[in-house]
């Protein structure tokens, strides 16, 4: 285990036996003619903090982008509090409360962290007084958002812009956030900030699924894990278990290149 994710606060809330509200069957899908994933299950609960590991090209992205309705699902079923959504948009999925963060500290760098904040909040339908609430609420979680209010995001720190990007995420109030590589190209000292933030948002309740590299780190927070290999889920577990498994230390925390039987 690396030093950072000794630092970090460890989750050690048990696994509720409630009803998904985002719920993946035999999920299979891919880009053009290439098959990048294939029979994936995945559910994701309320106040669960989901971990989805594995190495370069295992599909880890492609699952959560088929979830959050910017990838097509060739076959299987995708369920949001058990109604099917399999072939329901993105935007559709965003109104049922299923929010992603994609990788990369995607902000808009020449409008001001509010608007930025602002333009989270269309789907409120012109609700100011919401929208202000939600604001506020957010910039209790994120104090530096709150004093950087009219500063341009594009002049943000990478570490400033990612939490402005789960921010906004986060200002229609969703059910369930997906996110994909939060911690890319942050410094050590923002990547603490970072899921510390998902940690507290988790045990308020809200249902989160993390796409992430960092694998022993990731794995210290969740509460639940998926590993996957070449399209498949290898491994699936409560995280510490997953963090303490001899087969997935010496694979997949430890990098090492042998095969895996899928489980």
């Amino acid at each position: 285990m690396t030093a950072l994710a000794k630092s970090l606060p460890s989750r050690s809330a048990p696994v509720p036996d409630t009803p998904a509200l985002l719920d993946l069957q035999g999920l299979t899908t891919g880009y053009g003619d290439i098959e990048v994933v294939q029979q994936v299950d995945m559910s994701f609960s309320r106040g669960v903090m989901t971990a989805i590991i594995g190495s370069n090209g295992a599909g880890k992205s492609t699952v959560i982008k088929a979830a959050a309705g910017l990838l097509p699902a060739w076959s299987g079923k995708i369920l949001a509090k058990g109604e099917d959504i399999t072939r329901e948009a993105g935007f559709r999925r965003l109104k049922r409360g299923i929010a992603y963060v994609p990788q990369g500290r995607i902000v808009l760098p020449e409008m001001t962290v509010r608007e930025n904040l602002e333009l989270g909040g269309y789907m409120l339908g012109g609700d100011h007084r919401r929208l202000r609430s939600a604001i506020e609420r957010l910039c209790a979680l994120f104090p530096i958002l709150g004093e950087r209010m009219s500063q341009l995001a594009g002049n943000m720190s990478g570490g400033e812009q990612q939490m402005l990007a789960i921010a906004r995420a986060l200002v229609t109030s969703p059910d369930v956030v997906i996110l994909d590589e939060p911690s890319l190209g942050l410094s050590p000292k923002y990547v603490a900030v970072v899921f510390e933030k998902l940690t507290e948002l988790a045990r308020g309740g809200l249902t989160i699924v993390v796409v992430e590299q960092k694998a022993s780190m990731v794995l210290t927070v969740a509460d639940y894990g998926y590993v996957m290999h070449t399209g498949r889920v290898a491994f699936r577990g409560l995280a510490r278990e997953l963090l303490a498994d001899d087969r997935v230390k010496r694979v997949f925390l430890g990098e090492a290149p042998e095969a895996v039987a899928h489980a």
